[in-house]
């Protein structure tokens, strides 16, 4: 048998990395373990990437940091060339990443092994190395692409070395290690800081995707598909911002209420050329066409009455009340009637669009609309929010196969209990998250599958200051699964009180499993456990 590997299936930024994990699988025993992409948080050296850790029981782990395309050392520094040529910091890469791992895991209380023995090694695997390259790294401390036959060889040679004079760990120190990095949790006092540091990897790397806007930039006609935690929104709020600055008037839409009002909070702050002329729910369109809105209206009335209405009163528009380009959001919850009503207000044939969507969020199964017109499909299959455990607990719900991009996080929780005491339970999960497990109010959403939380009840009272409270993100928010949709928190309690009808269960676990981007705690009943 081959060594574990872990993740099953990883996402690697390429095939150097997917060359050396094959190499290392087939050659190590069955008794070892491989780790690709493994992304924790160092007190010393901040947010940490391993490419590849091999734990072999016998002898210790090994931090293997890759380097693609052809590397050299000249005039004192490692060269990178292919696609042109810059300078690498391979060395000071793969001895953070021992120094970081073992400070991970010896500082943790749980950790009952004891100093963990462990070596570094940098691997070249399109460059054929003969000799040391440079004082840092002599010959042994190199894998060349001459020596991918004999990898796993070279890594267990590293670690026998006398050098290495920390004895190996307890027995069982290799399980241990694993169940400690693939739950990567924080000691209480460094819950806000790591968090902190996540959601600031999250929003760079997500920003990062902007090239696909660009790429796109002679497109007039989009549809991006994505699941979950592939970046949609932030793509739809930029690309908003782009068309606005270019002269064109942006009608950006969404079905939430909650992600109209953090696209306005987020875009505020946007200089005003550069902000969308209208910013809102599709049914807010309404009174900005002088069509006034009925409340506790049945169904039918949002899905059919309101929008003849409004359609009504499109085609009385000016040229100036009307659009040049739409931005749709969360398109999966736009029903058929709604699509011919919002693009009447377009000034003239040659309108933009662009829609996001996710269909396996589409929780109403009387909706999943489309409009009729031709787009061209732009897919997006890397989770770039949750973390791959919470990613692996909300895939067996979807047929995509999102690639997971984030580092394992604490493992998803389950929490069973008797029918009646779902709400009591996750209320008291919550007290518990803030006094004892180090994360911070604002850090926690409480969502429903069916009922509302008494404290959602009174909120809801007055929505705007309801929205308004989540964007201040001071304190616990409670909403349903399908109000919050679209938004995240690091932290979701999940709270499993049945469906309403007309609702698909899969998809309304999904996208409430799928708002967590840290940490997600399930709670239901014993009986649906």
């Amino acid at each position: 048998m081959s060594a574990h590997l872990y993740p099953h299936e990883p996402a690697y930024q390429d095939d150097s990395e997917r060359i050396v994990v094959e190499r290392l699988r087939e050659q190590l025993g069955s008794d070892c373990v491989i780790m690709h992409g493994l992304r924790f948080t160092d007190s010393e050296y901040g947010d940490v990437e391993i490419d590849v850790l091999v734990l072999i029981p016998a002898l210790g782990a090994i931090v293997i940091e890759v380097k693609g395309g052809f590397v050299s050392y000249r005039d004192g520094a490692f060269h990178q060339s292919g696609g042109g040529e810059r300078i690498i910091t391979p060395v000071d890469q793969a001895r953070h990443g021992v120094y970081s791992l073992k400070r991970y895991l010896e500082n943790r209380a749980s950790w009952s092994r004891g100093a963990l023995r462990a070596g570094w090694m940098v691997c070249f695997p399109y460059t054929p190395v003969n000799a040391g390259m440079g004082p840092e790294v002599p010959r042994n401390s190199v894998i060349g692409s001459n020596d991918l036959d004999s990898i796993a060889e070279r890594v267990e040679t590293q670690l026998e070395r006398a050098s290495i004079q920390t004895p190996l760990p307890a027995r069982g120190w290799v399980d241990s290690a694993v169940q400690h990095l693939l739950s990567t949790g924080a000691d209480p006092a460094l819950v806000p800081a790591r968090t902190l540091a996540r959601h600031q990897h999250v929003e760079a790397v997500t920003a990062s995707r902007a090239f696909i806007l660009s790429a796109a930039r002679n497109i007039d006609r989009l549809e991006f598909v994505g699941s979950a935690g592939t970046g949609k929104s932030w793509l739809a709020a930029e690309l908003a911002r782009r068309w606005a600055r270019a002269g064109e008037s942006v009608c950006f839409v969404t079905y939430n209420q909650g992600v109209a009002e953090v696209m306005k909070h987020e875009m505020a702050q946007l200089a005003p050329d550069e902000r969308p002329s209208f910013l809102g729910t599709f049914h807010a369109l309404a009174p900005a066409w002088g069509v006034p809105i009925l409340d506790g209206q049945a169904d039918s009335y949002w899905r059919d009455l309101l929008p003849e209405q409004m359609a009504t009163a499109a085609r009385q528009l000016s040229k100036s009340e009307r659009f040049s380009a739409f931005i749709v959001d969360e398109a999966q919850d736009f029903t058929d009637s709604w699509w011919p009503v919002l693009l009447s207000a377009a000034r003239s044939d040659d309108y933009k669009l662009a829609v996001f969507r996710d269909d396996e969020q589409a929780i109403f199964t009387e909706r999943r609309g489309s409009p009729d017109v031709e787009l061209v499909p732009f897919i997006l299959d890397e989770n770039l929010r949750n973390t791959r455990h919470i990613v692996d607990a909300f895939r067996p719900l979807i047929t995509a196969h999102p690639i997971a991009r984030g580092e394992y996080g604490p493992a998803v929780e389950r929490v069973s209990c008797e029918p009646q005491d779902v709400m009591d339970t996750a209320d008291s999960i919550v007290m518990e998250l803030m006094d004892e497990r180090g994360w911070m109010p604002e850090h926690i959403a409480l969502l429903t599958t069916k009922s509302r939380h008494n404290v959602q009840r009174e909120q809801e009272h007055d929505k705007d200051a309801y929205w308004r409270d989540f964007c201040s993100n001071t304190d616990v928010f409670y909403s349903t699964v399908g109000s919050f949709k679209g938004l995240e928190r690091p932290v979701v309690v999940l709270a499993v009180n049945g469906f309403h009808d007309g609702v698909s269960p899969e998809s309304l676990l999904y996208a409430g499993m799928s708002r967590a981007r840290d940490l997600l705690v399930i709670v239901q009943s014993s009986t649906a456990a």
